[in-house]
């Protein structure tokens, strides 16, 4: 592989990543503000109350958009990571069920914010 064909192939990944996660996490965002159903009973489930169904939603809404503003795709990812990360531990310690959803998006997440990490060195 040609240092420039891994370059095209980086920079597809990157944009392919920042479409799908971008996507994603509008939806689920803008599901946790608009108070979808399955949103109000997980976090009931969950028991620290509604509020943190909306500053989840805004996190999302927030890391989603810092995807597409080339300078801060990596801390868009990092966000995602962070909030995608936390859904994937209270699955599997608080409510005990499949944490695929979450741990895949979380994977997803992070590999965009490796890709999209600056390069300079001090």
């Amino acid at each position: 592989m040609t240092p420039e064909t891994a370059t095209k192939g980086r920079a597809t990944a990157i944009w392919v990543l920042k479409l799908v996660l971008g996507a994603v996490f509008l939806a689920i965002g803008g599901d946790k503000l608009a108070g979808g159903l399955q949103t109000i009973q997980f976090f009931a489930a969950i028991g620290w109350g509604q509020w943190f169904r909306y500053l989840t939603g805004l996190l999302d809404v927030a890391g989603a958009v810092l995807l597409f503003i080339p300078s801060w795709t990596c801390y868009g990812a990092l966000l995602l990571v962070c909030t995608v990360g936390t859904a994937t531990l209270i699955c599997l310690i608080l409510l005990h069920s499949n944490p695929a959803a979450p741990l895949t998006l979380t994977t997803l997440a992070a590999t965009l914010a490796w890709l999209s990490r600056s390069k300079r060195r001090s």
